[in-house]
């Protein structure tokens, strides 16, 4: 362990401080044994208790804050990894029902009556034929009711 630094770390590789620097924490670099077993134990166990973070810290030999932090850390990177994912999932689709609705628009404009062959309906006309229908048919009910 440093004496001095008060990072906790022990370290292979460090960084080191510079009079500029002073208080900057020093950094640990988990060797290819450690961070195998770590990801192991992740893949199980991706939030180990007290008693698992000791264990794997004596089998490791690390400090348990070491190993609680690279827990917390590979977390949020997961995290991080998985909403990318997401979000490019996300964009693609997005993407696809924009097309989509620009050749549903294009195909709109392109629409004929299928009573007349004419130009489609538009709200206004929609809505008064609509109207003359549901009069027709009241109209057509109040003969039907005559019978």
């Amino acid at each position: 362990m440093n004496s001095g630094s008060g990072s906790g770390c022990s370290g292979d590789e460090q960084e080191s401080t510079s009079s500029a620097g002073k208080g900057k924490k020093s950094y640990h670099r988990h060797n290819s044994h450690q961070i195998q077993q770590l990801e192991a134990f992740f893949k199980e166990c991706p939030h180990p208790d007290e008693n698992q973070r000791r264990q794997l810290s004596r089998d490791l030999g690390l400090e348990p804050k070491q190993i609680k932090f690279w827990f917390q850390n590979k977390r949020t990177q997961t995290k991080a990894q998985s909403e990318r994912a997401d979000n490019s999932t996300l964009r693609a689709e997005n993407e696809r029902i924009y097309s989509e609705n620009l050749a549903i628009k294009e195909a709109l404009k392109n629409v004929i009556c299928p009573a007349c062959g004419g130009p489609p309906f538009g709200e206004e006309e929609r809505l008064r034929s609509l109207q003359k229908l549901q009069m027709e048919n009241a109209q057509l009910k109040d003969e039907a009711s005559l019978f």
